[in-house]
């Protein structure tokens, strides 16, 4: 058992916490108390819930006194006084940490956040991460202050972001990285030596919560993208044909049926008995959209709102 005293907080549903909470007890964490999220109203665009072990089965086994609230409720803060940590260790907590919390143990308060900050700072990062075509993401454990995900960097991990990911499994790569990362807290912890590095500022973007107008295929983007777009929250994209928001069940990108560009932006046409768009890389073929909850041929759907639609290929 090492000798820094140690306060983990996280969500008893989430697998962030949970596979997190696993590194720091196989690598001899010093845990002395755990603050878990109550979970009511939380967000996620994961799928839900956690394979491994939630926080509070792993306090309960190892006989870690383990709390539940906000850190304004009362007692919280005087319970995370009492367990006089050396440092609190964050991973998955979607409620404010104020100074007055921060400044509680000497080396401070550093958070698990799934992204490579200062890009993708606030919630959902994995989403936006796909969202927006990043080609790699990671982890980044940093010194929280009272920004919102601006603290110093302390470390980072780095993992390539793949066409067909979902948010479970970009999560899933970047979280079974993260072992090394945290043995390596572990041993910065005991000798009080943890990097810190300010972030660039200029490089700052925030996330809010996923609107449902952020679904709506946008074909200034490339056809991958859209693809990627829709396999990571399935059958929340959607076309709009006429009047009416279609939602899509399956699409694709596919090579250019034609050397020709003279084609109109968000307009439908038919390629091979299919319903396609021209986007600036590729185009992307709309299989099937749904219906009442049922999947139907896109191109029956277009037909059926807009009558004839322009033919493209052979």
């Amino acid at each position: 058992m090492r000798n820094k005293r140690i306060v983990i907080i996280g969500t008893r549903t989430w697998e962030l916490t949970s596979i997190h909470m696993e590194y720091f007890v196989n690598n001899s964490a010093n845990i002395v108390g755990v603050l878990e999220s109550p979970t009511e109203g939380i967000t996620t665009t994961t799928s839900g819930g956690s394979s491994s072990k939630p926080i509070n089965v792993l306090a309960e086994e190892r006989n870690i006194p383990i709390i539940c609230g906000k850190p304004k409720d009362e007692g919280v803060m005087d319970q995370v006084r009492e367990w006089a940590p050396d440092i609190v260790v964050v991973i998955g907590y979607q409620f404010f940490l104020p100074d007055e919390f921060l400044n509680i143990p000497p080396m401070g308060v550093v958070n698990f956040h799934t992204s490579l900050l200062p890009r993708h700072c606030g919630r959902h990062p994995g989403f936006w991460t796909i969202w927006y075509g990043d080609e790699k993401s990671g982890m980044a454990v940093h010194f929280m202050d009272s920004g919102l995900d601006t603290g110093e960097i302390a470390y980072k991990s780095y993992v390539p972001v793949e066409n067909g990911d979902t948010v479970d499994s970009l999560y899933d790569r970047i979280w079974k990285n993260d072992e090394a990362m945290v043995k390596q807290l572990l041993d910065d912890i005991e000798s009080d030596s943890i990097p810190r590095t300010p972030q660039d500022k200029s490089e700052y973007t925030y996330n809010y919560v996923p609107h449902e107008r952020d679904f709506e295929f946008d074909f200034r983007q490339p056809a991958q993208l859209l693809v990627n777009r829709h396999l990571v929250k399935p059958k929340k994209s959607y076309v709009i044909l006429g009047d009416n928001q279609y939602p899509v069940y399956e699409c694709s990108a596919i090579d250019e049926p034609t050397t020709s560009r003279n084609f109109k932006l968000n307009t439908p046409y038919e390629c091979n008995g299919q319903l396609v768009f021209m986007t600036p890389n590729q185009w992307l073929q709309v299989d099937q959209l749904l219906l009442d909850d049922q999947p139907h041929p896109g191109i029956e759907l277009a037909q059926k709102e807009l009558g004839d639609i322009p033919k493209i290929g052979k």
